[in-house]
């Protein structure tokens, strides 16, 4: 958690809690200890998980991965609703539930998802051109990407802690 203070203090508003491999008990109990500390510094966090893990854990919303994002007839109802996208069939699905805010990526390749082949920022801009929705640049992204993000449509670049903590 200390970590996650140094962010907040840095300006940070806006975190996604992602970890998949814990019991949905431990995840609310993480989740309760990040929106404790994200409250001090006016933040929001979202979970990557089911709605009533993030009402329980008191978190401002959830972001859907792409599978959930597909599996939804109707945006989840808590305040903040994000998503994950790779494609147009995911970008309309985000549009037509009503989220948010989307993360489209992954743009360049990232050691979170190996083998994978990275869209690229001209796939990228085409994929988000007259999108109505804010869109994040994700996936292998670093602060240097920050202005090609931008040059290509994309509200801003985004990291991923775990990548935020080998720097």
């Amino acid at each position: 958690l200390e970590f996650r203070r140094v962010l907040f203090r840095s300006g940070l508003r806006l975190v996604q809690v992602r970890e998949k491999q814990l019991e949905e008990s431990a995840l609310i109990e993480l989740t309760r200890q990040l929106v404790a500390v994200a409250r001090r510094y006016y933040a929001r966090i979202l979970v990557n998980a089911a709605p009533q893990v993030a009402l329980a854990a008191g978190a401002d919303g959830v972001h859907l991965s792409s599978a959930a994002l597909m599996a939804c007839q109707r945006r989840p109802d808590v305040a903040w609703c994000g998503a994950s996208c790779h494609d147009a069939a995911e970008l309309q699905q985000a549009r037509a539930l009503g989220v948010d805010f989307v993360v489209l990526g992954s743009v360049a390749p990232t050691l979170s998802h190996p083998g994978i082949q990275p869209l690229g920022w001209e796939k990228f801009s085409a994929l988000i051109e007259n999108y109505p929705l804010p869109v994040f640049a994700l996936g292998g992204m670093t602060p240097a990407d920050l202005q090609p993000a931008w040059e290509n449509g994309a509200h801003r670049s985004e990291e991923h802690t775990s990548e935020l903590q080998s720097h």
